[in-house]
């Protein structure tokens, strides 16, 4: 399924950059994220438990940030896994700056396998949709805090 949108932040291009970049922010804005553990630069363990429909579970996941082209773009990686089955997401962000304010522009794939699979593909698209708006608002967020300070 197919995950794509854009987000308007009131914020410097590389105030979002560091944002999309801190661990502290993405433990944050990842949905149910417990623990979020850098195993190595640009990668992550992570505890993450999700309470909606049939996604619903703990999951344990892996996040991996490559192809970076600082401060404009970067692709995301995710794998989790849980009891229910399995979600994995690939997506680039991309960052348009117009004074004042910084576009996240995302685009992806996210696949799921094992129980999961067996809801329907418009409830499934539904909520990875959701997830992945609350992120992104949540980086959106975030970048706002660190603006003020």
């Amino acid at each position: 399924m197919n995950v794509k949108g854009e987000i308007i932040v009131d914020a410097s291009q590389e105030e979002v950059w560091n944002a999309l970049n801190d661990p502290e922010v993405l433990k944050k804005a990842t949905p149910g994220c417990k623990v979020l553990t850098e195993v190595e630069p640009d990668r992550y363990k992570a505890e993450i438990e999700i309470g909606i429909a049939a996604v619903r579970g703990e999951y344990e996941a892996e996040i991996k940030i490559f192809e970076k082209s600082a401060p404009n773009k970067y692709r995301i990686l995710m794998k989790a896994d849980s009891k229910m089955g399995f979600i994995e997401g690939n997506a680039v962000v991309e960052l348009n700056y117009n004074h004042p304010k910084t576009a996240i522009k995302y685009d992806g794939e996210a696949q799921v396998g094992g129980m999961i699979a067996g809801v329907g593909q418009r409830i499934l698209s539904g909520i990875a949709k959701m997830i992945v708006k609350d992120f992104f608002k949540k980086i959106a967020k975030e970048s706002k805090t660190s603006t003020a300070i």
